[in-house]
């Protein structure tokens, strides 16, 4: 990263590191509570519809729709570390959460991975209780605190003191964040864009907020590591706080890995916000229409199933119809877990599962004889089937309407 590569306004305030000859150390400017770029009027005019129409979609079905965010929760865990390397998968994950195993016994990716819905559930939590208020840098160090706990080279919990870097060695490296004694005055003024209350005629709605207030915080990159995983995590609390859903946008920015990248870095060095917002704006919506689509689709599959059960002439007060209701939001599930969720005895559960083997609708995750997990594969199928095409009709929409 050359100084020349930099914008005129970054030039100006960037600072050159004594121990690295060529090297300088971009300091952002004060984070803006807003910026206006005309060719995305159009994609945020679209991206606020679909969040209404998905506030209303699960307004309508809040039962389903908490299962249906308690999955995508954990799809947008499985996600976002796998953006930083991780290879857990989603039915890794939910065997994990299932198995519980002790921290020594644990596969390393899958409890990293975990540690994600850890740290939702923690600040969810915080800001359900305190609202805007809540997303205080003490919330974020917690946040940091639960993902990269157990890394302690990565000082969890803790802003850095010493130099990072996006890309080594130093001397090839795509940006460098601000040094160690900028961090805290820079996350400082963002409390401005997360705690923000409108003033005047005046306001930046909650997708302006969320966009620039995750581009200023991996530009500070206020952390040893693990910066990418909090700063995404901050996205759903921030529509959280807003009264909105908490979508979830990992998904679909990992489809645009590299241009999730490059338009990060378009912000960071030469202040060009185009690249991002466009990207963020169509994953807000494509997250948004696939998350209602998702929610018609688990009705669809819910309505096979009673299909089927009717057809087998079930009672309606034997176990196996409150098993397919909980499948909807638990698609990996165990023997066990069901006695857990539903209480009732090993034995009806196990005939359960055992006849919902045989109507297809489960299906064995591994061939144990004991602690034998399995999976609606239907279910699974569904989290991640047409995230492509709904992803490039959002780009296409914004093509249209830019």
């Amino acid at each position: 990263m050359r100084k020349t590569d930099l914008h005129p306004d970054l030039q100006a305030n960037c600072v050159a590191l004594p121990d690295r000859s060529g090297c300088y150390a971009v300091i952002p400017l004060p984070v803006p509570l807003s910026v206006d770029v005309p060719k995305c009027h159009g994609l945020f005019a679209l991206a606020k519809r679909e969040l209404e129409l998905l506030k209303e979609a699960t307004s309508r079905q809040p039962e389903h729709a908490g299962l249906l965010l308690w999955m995508l929760n954990r799809r947008e865990a499985v996600d976002s570390s796998q953006i930083e390397g991780t290879r857990t998968g989603f039915d890794d994950l939910l065997l994990h959460e299932l198995e519980n195993p002790a921290p020594d016994r644990a596969n390393a990716d899958a409890r990293e991975t975990f540690a994600y819905v850890r740290a939702f559930a923690f600040a969810k939590s915080a800001v359900e209780t305190g609202g805007k208020q809540a997303l205080n840098l003490d919330l974020l160090r917690e946040i940091h605190a639960e993902l990269m706990a157990g890394q302690a080279r990565s000082k969890p919990g803790h802003f850095r003191d010493q130099q990072n870097y996006i890309g080594m060695p130093p001397e090839m490296a795509r940006y460098i964040p601000p040094p160690p004694t900028e961090v805290l005055r820079l996350m400082e003024d963002l409390l401005r864009l997360l705690q923000y209350e409108p003033e005047g005629v005046m306001e930046s709605s909650v997708l302006m907020r969320a966009a620039i207030a995750h581009a200023q915080f991996e530009a500070i990159h206020p952390f040893l590591d693990g910066n990418g995983r909090t700063g995404r995590l901050l996205l759903p609390m921030i529509f959280l706080a807003a009264g909105e859903p908490p979508i979830h946008l990992a998904t679909f920015l990992k489809l645009r890995q590299q241009a999730y990248y490059d338009a990060l870095l378009a912000v960071q060095m030469r202040l060009d916000w185009t690249p991002w917002l466009t990207l963020f704006l169509e994953c807000c919506i494509a997250s948004c229409r696939h998350t209602v689509q998702l929610l018609a689709t688990l009705k669809v599959i819910l309505d096979k199933w009673q299909g089927l059960l009717h057809a087998q002439r079930k009672r309606k007060d034997a176990a196996i119809w409150r098993v397919a209701d909980l499948l909807l939001g638990h698609p990996v599930i165990t023997v066990g877990e069901i006695v857990r969720r539903l209480g009732i005895s090993f034995p009806s559960a196990n005939s359960a599962v055992d006849e919902l083997v045989r109507l297809g609708i489960l299906r064995p995750v591994n061939d144990q004889r004991r602690h034998r997990a399995f999976h609606a594969h239907e279910i699974m199928n569904a989290l991640y089937t047409g995230l492509d095409s709904v992803l490039d009709e959002a780009a296409r929409a914004g093509r249209f309407n830019g």
